[in-house]
């Protein structure tokens, strides 16, 4: 395990990020998105450290981290990244601070819009950053909650249609994955 827990500040950052902003009501909108707006740039700067750091000479996992959850079940709170991880950590890292500066100010509900977006992308790094199937699944699953209720509040002329056809979508694959992945587990006894 390194010294300091890289990932697991990624992660929380946008996390801890999206809960301070929502705390602002809707006549605080400016606060709410310049304070979104650092935490996602601090977010990306903890990538850019992030892949400064990282070896490509190196065999295996980088940035590891590992604390047991559920032994008994091979459940673990496990975190690496290999060099495409970390390319789709960055990715996540630039998207986001970039996405929040093309939105309009004076955007209806703006802190919780801001806050949505800081929740997927903590949702995001914990996906791109997990080795345990267990903690991938709960964070592929917070990932899609902000994501529904973007295309439900903020989508298109079509938005409820849209957001039932996501939620219908990515429940059967949800439920397609777990019974993949209990089916693996199994077999194996693990779920790494």
């Amino acid at each position: 395990m390194d010294a300091f827990l890289w990932l697991t500040t990624l992660t929380l950052l946008p996390l801890v990020g999206g809960v301070a902003v929502v705390c602002f009501g809707a006549e605080k909108a400016r606060v709410a998105r310049t304070l979104s707006l650092v935490f996602s740039f601090g977010a990306l700067a903890v990538a850019l450290l992030l892949w400064r750091l990282f070896d490509p000479g190196a065999d295996g996992m980088q940035f590891g981290e590992r604390v047991p959850w559920v032994p008994s079940l091979s459940i673990e709170y496990r975190l690496g990244v290999d060099g495409l991880g970390l390319l789709m950590v960055l990715l996540t890292a630039v998207l986001v601070p970039v996405s929040l500066l093309v939105t309009r100010p004076d955007m209806p509900r703006s802190p919780l819009y801001h806050a949505l977006v800081l929740w997927l992308q903590a949702g995001l790094f914990g996906t791109f950053t997990a080795l345990n199937f267990f903690h991938w699944f709960l964070f592929w699953e917070l990932s899609l909650i902000p994501a529904f209720f973007l295309v439900k509040l903020w989508g298109g002329p079509e938005r409820n249609r849209a957001s039932l056809q996501f939620f219908v979508y990515t429940m059967v694959g949800s439920i397609a994955l777990l019974l993949a992945f209990l089916a693996v587990f199994l077999a194996t006894r693990q779920f790494d």
